[in-house]
Parts: C-alpha cells; sequence; structure tokens
C-alpha cells in the first residue's frame, strides 16, 4: 500500500482468537492498517489470519484482500533493543510477510535497565542505524519511533547519520495530552515527519462521564458520540490514529469518524484542546521522558 490509512486497527492486548476475529471483522468493514508489536506477542496469530484471508475468495460480501492492500506496522521490542534485526526478521516471518510498510522503535530504553543509564542512548542510535539499513534493503518501507520524547527526536536529527527525514512517531494522544504531538509537528516540519497517536479514548477517560465538556457539546451538534468527536479532531490535525475492538458496532462507529472530520471547525478543535492547559495535561500511558 502506498499511502497509510487514517484510521488503523490496534491489536494491543489482542491475542489468539480475539486478535483474529477483530482483524476479519476489520478487513470485511474496509480496515486497511494494522497495527502490531513483537511485545504484543500476537504476529503468528495475525500471519495466520491475513493468510486465510489472502486466500479467501471475493464474494458478494466481501472483496478478496491481498498483501498490497494493506499497511502492516510492527515494532521492536523493548527486551529486543539490543539485537534489532534478529527482531524484525522473526516479525517478518509471524507475519508472513516479506517486508513491512512501517518498522518502529518501540521504546526509547532497554526492557529492565535504569532510565538514567547512558546504553539506552548508545542502543537507540545502533536500532535506529539497522532500520534505516533494513529499509534500504527493502525489509521495510518506512521506519520510526514509538513513545520518544521531542529531545529523544532531536538526538537523532542532530547525531545520527541517517537523521530523521519521512520518519513517522507513534505516540499518546488525547484531548488530555496532545502539546507534545503539536511540538514534534512544529520542530520538526521540516523533515516531514508523520505522527500517528494511540489511545484516543485516554485509557477510559473519554468514557466516563464527570461532567459536561466541549467534546458533548459537539457530540451533540453534529449527533455523533464522544468517541467519533476526538477520532475525527485527531484526524483534523492531521494525525492518523488508532483504535482497537473486538465489536463489530464499534469498529464501524471508529472508521466512520473519517467522514466527520471536515465537520469540525476550527472553533470545536481550539475547544477540546482548551479543555487542558500545559499544567493540568494528563499523560496516562508510558511515560519516556524520564529516560536519558
Amino acid at each position: 500500500m502506498d499511502g497509510i490509512p487514517p484510521i488503523g486497527l490496534g491489536t494491543f492486548r489482542l491475542k489468539g482468537e480475539a486478535v483474529r476475529s477483530s482483524i476479519r471483522e476489520a478487513i470485511s468493514l474496509g480496515y486497511r492498517h494494522i497495527d502490531t508489536a513483537g511485545i504484543y506477542h500476537n504476529e503468528e496469530d495475525i500471519g495466520e489470519v491475513l493468510q486465510e484471508l489472502y486466500n479467501t475468495p471475493s464474494n458478494s460480501s466481501n472483496k478478496r484482500v491481498s498483501r498490497q492492500d494493506l499497511w502492516l506496522t510492527s515494532k521492536v521490542s523493548p527486551y529486543d533493543m539490543k539485537s534489532p534485526r534478529q527482531a524484525l526478521l522473526k516479525s517478518l516471518s509471524a507475519l508472513q510477510t516479506p517486508y513491512l510498510d512501517l518498522y518502529l522503535i518501540h521504546w526509547p530504553a532497554l526492557a529492565r535497565k535504569p532510565a538514567a543509564s547512558p546504553i539506552n542512548k548508545q542502543l537507540r542510535f545502533e536500532a535506529w542505524k539497522v532500520l534505516n539499513e533494513a529499509k534500504q534493503e527493502g525489509l521495510v518501507r518506512n521506519i520510526g519511533v514509538s513513545n520518544f520524547t521531542v529531545a529523544h527526536i532531536q538526538e537523532l536529527v542532530d547525531e545520527s547519520e541517517f537523521g530523521f527525514k519521512d520518519a513517522w512517531v507513534q505516540m499518546e494522544i488525547h484531548p488530555w495530552y496532545w502539546r507534545d504531538a503539536a511540538t514534534i509537528n512544529e520542530q520538526f516540519k521540516q523533515h516531514r515527519v508523520k505522527i500517528t497517536g494511540y489511545a484516543l479514548l485516554a485509557e477510559g477517560k473519554l468514557l466516563l462521564k464527570e461532567e459536561r465538556d466541549a467534546i458533548d457539546e459537539i457530540a451533540d451538534r453534529l449527533v455523533i458520540s464522544r468517541v467519533q468527536v476526538v477520532l475525527a479532531w485527531a484526524m483534523r490535525r492531521d494525525w492518523g490514529v488508532l483504535v482497537r475492538s473486538v465489536d463489530r458496532k464499534h469498529l464501524t462507529f471508529n472508521l466512520d469518524a473519517i467522514r466527520i472530520v471536515d465537520y469540525l471547525t476550527l472553533e470545536d478543535c481550539e475547544a477540546i484542546e482548551g479543555m487542558t492547559t500545559m499544567q493540568t495535561e494528563e499523560k496516562r500511558c508510558w511515560d519516556p521522558r524520564f529516560v536519558k
């Protein structure tokens, strides 16, 4: 696939029949980006269900898909930072594909290594070299990082022989934590960095009814859900988004957020972004800001 779809299917915490069923439903609905990672331990399941789908003939309700129709993303596990090439080859084998559309360094440090250890920076640079070489070989078509801070990315820009042009960043993004993504967009604009967000529901905070907010106002006006508002807001910002569900109805609603993007006004986006200040932002997932 030449370009990444705006909405991708996340597979974190999904294994076995759960991930296989989710992918079957998602593909039948029109999803074409599947996101996984070495540390999710589900790549073999995904590889198996994709082979099943590749070999399923088209019928009146489903169009047959090929590898070329899909965008597959995976990531180097923090446990594999000392052997990123071997990790990549293992992912390719498990997913039963000759190439990945996108391969990311999942975390800026070695698992179970102190955040302040100098080996973390050394391994980041070594892994980045391996990813660039793999791209030159054609094993991956795009490369990037996940959960890296602005400072981590700036190091690669300033000190890596490969730079950071046309790279990808995957990171936590939601109405209570979005300013770091905006900073990356602005600071690395000349490098054409692209961003995909995960945890758009803020680990469930979006679904907890505390008090009426800007998201409710927009949802009521457009007659859509709070989740659709947030997905459309992120895409309006030109950020890709990852969603996760095993429920066909939820997968349908999430994908339908694409059509809502053009209905969001600048004022809507400003209202969502005004729900927090720099001082009140809430990061709810892994926090790489302590990693040196």
